[in-house]
């Protein structure tokens, strides 16, 4: 009858120690499982998280303690020594990321689904603005004709009128710059936020000229801070692009006189008033004129562009020249 050789001490205490170790890797893991199953969101994430770490490394470090200790104080002393090691390890791995959690991927049809809610959420956002905007918008004038194009529709952003103790403005309406009429009583604001610029202001008539009532936050010396896009009946289309420095400058004109960027096609709006001397102008606009080469083709539309750097330009108003004014 053969006899196996006995197994020498070392190597049983090797074996115990190997047996022992899956309790010092389990926290991490099932910690890290359990947090990306649970998911947990909101504001009681942190609490979420911080329960499961410290579920995963009490349990496992106290079964690690019973398996190695003999009596009930080393049971309870290895066990908090145990605990404490894990927890630190885990709280290493999961909130200084050395490990990221998992993430679950997404179908096609769910990131689509996504997207829609994203593009929808946006509409709102921006149909709520405009109805904030339209709240303060003046209503148009009753004798304002169809040379005035009606930019209600378009009207993301208030002219920020303000009467107070040193600051006049003008009241919003039909006002005559040059001879020109305009309608002013808000205006389409380009912003980092708003690059798109509006499209296909309605014209629907012939005309010899256009005058845009305009401006812009700021700009870089001889960069376009904006373009006007004619779209003529038919296919063909006239691009105009507005020069910072040459057709406009930046609407706070108190800020940059004497700069050498001051158009003299500039209407005040804004200016502040003391007792002690003359108003001093604070914030305009600037008319810019532009003459038609097809003046037989009527204008249908009219897109108002962002140009470069993004520079905040803005829309007011603009008003046509019909083409019968000429022969009367």
């Amino acid at each position: 009858m053969n006899h196996d050789p006995p197994i020498p001490p070392e190597t049983v205490r090797q074996l115990k120690r190997n047996n022992r170790l899956w309790l010092l890797i389990l926290p991490p893991l099932l910690a890290l499982s359990l947090v990306s199953i649970v998911k947990p969101a909101g504001r009681s994430a942190f609490a979420v998280e911080l329960a499961i770490i410290c579920l995963c490394s009490f349990s496992c470090g106290f079964a690690l303690a019973i398996k190695s200790f003999k009596t009930s104080r080393q049971h309870f002393w290895g066990g908090l020594f145990f605990s404490g090691s894990s927890l630190y390890l885990i709280s290493c791995v999961v909130f200084l990321g050395c490990i990221p959690l998992p993430q679950r991927r997404l179908s096609p049809a769910q990131i689509e689904q996504q997207r829609i809610q994203m593009e929808q959420q946006r509409v709102q956002q921006e149909a709520r603005a405009k109805a904030n905007v339209a709240s303060h918008i003046a209503p148009r004038d009753a004798l304002a004709d169809s040379t005035m194009l009606d930019l209600s529709p378009f009207y993301d952003a208030p002219l920020g009128f303000r009467n107070s103790t040193n600051v006049r403005s003008i009241a919003p309406g039909t006002h005559v710059w040059n001879g020109v009429k305009f309608d002013v009583r808000a205006k389409i604001q380009l912003s980092w936020h708003n690059q798109q610029g509006v499209k296909g202001i309605p014209v629907g008539q012939k005309c010899s000229e256009l005058y845009f009532l305009h401006g812009t936050e700021w700009g870089m010396p001889s960069s376009t801070v904006s373009r006007f896009v004619v779209h003529f009946a038919g296919t063909n289309a006239e691009t105009i692009p507005m020069v910072f420095g040459r057709d406009l400058a930046s609407e706070f004109l108190r800020n940059q006189r004497g700069a050498g960027v001051a158009p003299t096609n500039m209407v005040v709006w804004q200016e502040l008033i003391s007792t002690n001397g003359l108003p001093q102008p604070l914030r305009g606009f600037f008319v810019s004129r532009w003459s038609n080469p097809f003046p037989d083709q009527p204008v249908e539309t009219i897109d108002f562009e962002p140009g470069q750097n993004g520079s905040s330009a803005f829309l007011a108003a603009i008003t046509v020249k019909p083409v019968s004014s000429e022969n009367k």
